[in-house]
């Protein structure tokens, strides 16, 4: 099998790698090996999208990665006992019809932490909103930004959170194929995606 390694490689997993019998290359891999914690997952579905990924722990934070020890995973992975899961993603088009795409979340916020900003979304009416902004999560990223805001995960389909906002407002919890769209009234905002570097600016 060709494989790939992405993240913070060393020479041990390398080795690893190497003399369990995979054929390491620097394109064409049938499989990326993310070597780091999730962070390093979501950057390499960025750079490499669409190609199977499988997250090895090299970091303290890695929810994503099994607890099993390196060569156990591996040699699972030759044997066949690993099955491919597919995600859904989320995608947004911007005003200017720029199409993101996220595995984890759209964050859209305050880009002043000392003014909130005013917004409306679909699926509240015409209700004028004022926070600090929103996280549009999918089911693979529920368990971050978007928990620490709600307290809630989700196995399915996508949610939004409101961050704190001037008056409590509960979750969305909405069916793949639905769409929300956000419109800012008042105030600075940006939108970003993952854990890319690149920020957008909302008009």
């Amino acid at each position: 099998m060709k494989v790939s390694l992405f993240g913070k490689t060393s020479k041990n997993i390398e080795e690893l790698v190497k003399g369990l019998g995979f054929e390491i290359v620097s394109k064409n891999a049938d499989l990326l090996i993310t070597y780091g914690g999730d962070g390093t997952l979501l950057s390499a579905e960025r750079e490499y999208r669409g190609i199977p990924k499988l997250p090895i722990r090299n970091s303290q934070f890695c929810h994503k990665c099994t607890n099993h020890q390196d060569a156990v995973v591996l040699k699972n992975l030759l044997a066949g006992k690993l099955k491919l899961k597919e995600h859904r993603k989320l995608r947004t088009e911007t005003a200017d019809q720029k199409q993101l795409f996220a595995l984890n979340d759209f964050v859209i916020r305050n880009s002043d932490p000392s003014h909130t900003i005013r917004f409306k979304i679909s699926k509240t009416g015409d209700k004028l909103l004022i926070g600090d902004g929103i996280v549009i999560s999918s089911a693979f990223g529920s368990t971050g930004y978007f928990k620490s805001i709600t307290g809630k995960s989700f196995a399915k389909d996508f949610g939004v959170a409101f961050n704190n906002t001037t008056e409590k407002t509960s979750p969305l919890f909405l069916k793949d194929g639905d769409s929300v769209t956000f419109k800012l009234i008042r105030g600075k905002a940006t939108l970003s995606f993952d854990n890319s570097a690149d920020i957008f600016t909302i008009d």
